[in-house]
């Protein structure tokens, strides 16, 4: 009996002094946070660990759901049209995706998510969500790879709200932490101790002893060139004033030696006083960029990277009334006005721009190139735009927040004379009622 409570009291003693518990190095209470995607969740402290970044997060709904908690996402019946869409938006149900990522200095390192507590964990889309009802306070913490000591702010990106409609994710910008660079010490060198000695008599000559041979060193190999850095870089700014603007760069790895045809999309944030953001790219890959600021219409463009640098810069249009921009990507077959599916994620963007600025209000003009029946070009635009208007509304955005006129060809921005006239003649465009 006395030998186990001996054996008890030393394994106690081991634990309690660290040998099989990490240690904390540094923590942050409350850490600063330049911006949060979501209200509802905060970050109330950062652990430092030699092998871990632990984040301590609290997520306190504030949404009250129209549906009780134990109704099923999806309802056995349909939503009236100016509904649709909401129970998924209103659902408080939170989830912590698994391909999150620490990011310091806009990119230039990345750190893996490891594990999570009190929370699940998403690893395949449809995974289970945990249920929380309105007001409900749920303390989760999430394990990421340390972050290298000296970089003391970094990013949290844990999804993409575009990849995800009706959801929001728990990103954070500008993490501000307690994390020293390790000071490289050299001990100072050994002063022999000097002692008072007799000077020894004279020696003897004796016969120099032969000098060693010596083995000639052998030539190192060569060693590989390292791989070629480069990134994709530019400036951030305003349209209207060309300042800088403070933006989220979205980059998505769409091919390349390192894709693997399922790369989830990461970001970095732009330099707050020049605008200026930069990504580390992989050479010869091609990449899916986009820009994102509050208040801005989102700007995206493929960016194919060679060997070297590759400059893009964005300019933002602020949303405010009378802004016109023209749609991107809408797509539909000759003659027809019918969307192809390609037009989908640019009218998904249109859709959460319209859900994060509830007030807004649109006009949809849509406009054909001179070849054909002028009447029959008036018709087709107007169906056009009246498509763009229906797949809004089945998104859940109001039918009465939705203008739409069709212009045909009366209204060209070129001469349409040429075959690369005309399709920039043939767009939606989109105007800004109320903001």
């Amino acid at each position: 009996m006395k030998t186990r409570l001996l054996l008890a009291l030393l394994l106690s003693v081991w634990i309690g002094s660290g040998a099989w518990a990490q240690s904390v190095q540094y923590t942050t209470e409350q850490p600063r946070v330049d911006e949060a995607n979501d209200p509802d969740v905060i970050i109330q402290r950062v652990e430092l660990t030699s092998q871990y970044t632990i984040i301590y997060m609290r997520y306190r709904s504030s949404k009250k759901s129209m549906f009780p908690r134990n109704t099923p996402r999806r309802l056995p019946f349909p939503l009236p049209k100016d509904l649709e869409g909401y129970e998924q938006a209103n659902s408080n149900t939170i989830t912590f995706v698994a391909s999150a990522r620490l990011y310091v200095n806009q990119g230039e390192k990345a750190f893996k998510f490891i594990r999570a507590e009190n929370i699940p964990v998403e690893r395949q889309p449809n995974d289970r969500r945990r249920d929380v009802e309105a007001g409900e306070r749920v303390d989760f913490v999430a394990y990421f790879e340390r972050i290298t000591p000296g970089y003391e702010v970094f990013d949290l990106f844990e999804c993409s709200d575009r990849n995800r409609p009706g959801q929001t994710c728990f990103n954070f910008w500008g993490v501000h932490i307690t994390n020293p660079a390790k000071q490289n010490r050299t001990p100072p060198a050994r002063v022999p101790d000097v002692q008072t000695r007799r000077t020894p008599p004279p020696a003897t000559p004796t016969k120099p002893a032969p000098a060693p041979k010596v083995e000639p060193t052998p030539e190192p190999e060569p060693m590989p060139a390292p791989a070629p850095s480069v990134s994709m870089k530019g400036t951030v700014r305003d349209a209207k004033t060309k300042k800088p603007l403070v933006a989220t760069v979205t980059y998505q790895l769409l091919s390349g030696a390192e894709s693997d045809g399922n790369n989830s999309a990461d970001s970095v944030l732009s330099g707050r006083l020049a605008g200026n953001y930069q990504i580390a790219a992989e050479p010869l890959s091609v990449y899916a960029v986009t820009a994102k600021a509050k208040g801005y219409f989102s700007q995206s463009d493929t960016l194919t990277v060679t060997k070297a640098d590759k400059l893009r810069d964005f300019d933002l249009v602020p949303i405010e009334a009378g802004t016109k921009v023209t749609l991107k990507n809408i797509y539909f077959n000759v003659s027809k006005f019918d969307l192809k599916p390609e037009s989908f994620p640019e009218l998904d963007r249109l859709v959460q721009l319209m859900r994060e600025n509830p007030g807004m209000s649109i006009r949809l003009e849509g406009h054909t190139d001179t070849v054909g029946d002028f009447d029959a070009n008036v018709e087709l635009s107007r169906n056009r735009v009246n498509e763009v208007k229906a797949y809004l509304v089945r998104k859940g955005i109001a039918a009465a927040r939705i203008e739409t006129i069709g212009y045909g060809p009366s209204r060209p921005i070129n001469t349409n004379r040429g075959l690369k006239e005309r399709p920039e003649n043939r767009r939606v465009e989109l105007v800004i009622t109320k903001s």
